[in-house]
């Protein structure tokens, strides 16, 4: 999915069609399920792998951070509904999140940067669990992880430079107030709180 600047199109404008095109796409394969299964996840990677090579739709003074943060998510698309939601997230190195889940599936391609995911499996009840590590997997420029409703990772920015990542939720950050954070010794997962302050 490479975009050519075309006569009067901004980038803005470009970016714009070319996210609801992938969201057409995607809403066709998942039809509102929340959790998916590895075809659809695929599938789905392959179309976030697609717009997010298209670098020129993605130009860092686009998504700025600001000074006092270490990241800054931008709202992409979001359905009516809640679902289908998409978003930029632009971080500086040292950004951090625990381990936790998302409630929903999540697709993450990397623009540029590089993020370390950690991802783990729950294994045993509420009262007895145990948080398994998985795999390590860093998402940089053209690599694409997916994860359904009760994976569980963490993330950290390695750097040297900002990383801006593309992620595609089932539903909107703002219809996610079930998420957990796990403690690693002893399972027990808290809530996380649900994201404020999209741009």
């Amino acid at each position: 999915m490479t975009m050519a600047n075309e006569p009067g199109q901004t980038a803005a404008a470009m970016r714009a069609h070319a996210v609801a095109e992938v969201i057409g796409r995607v809403r066709s394969l998942t039809e509102g399920r929340q959790d998916i299964g590895i075809a659809m996840a695929q599938g789905i990677c392959e179309q976030m792998a697609q717009l997010a090579s298209s670098t020129g739709l993605w130009n860092a003074d686009d998504f700025p951070i600001p000074e006092d943060k270490l990241w800054q998510a931008y709202l992409l698309h979001e359905d009516s509904d809640g679902c289908h939601a998409m978003y930029a997230v632009a971080m500086k190195p040292g950004h951090a999140q625990p381990p936790h889940n998302h409630t929903t599936w999540a697709v993450i391609a990397g623009v540029r940067g590089r993020e370390k995911n950690t991802v783990y499996v729950r294994d045993g009840d509420a009262q007895q669990a145990r948080i398994r590590h998985v795999s390590d997997i860093t998402v940089d420029a053209h690599r694409v992880i997916a994860l359904g409703a009760q994976d569980i990772h963490s993330i950290e920015v390695l750097g040297p430079g900002n990383a801006l990542h593309l992620h595609l939720y089932g539903r909107g950050f703002a219809h996610l107030g079930d998420r957990l954070i796990f403690d690693l010794e002893t399972g027990i997962g808290t809530p996380f709180p649900v994201i404020q302050n999209i741009n």
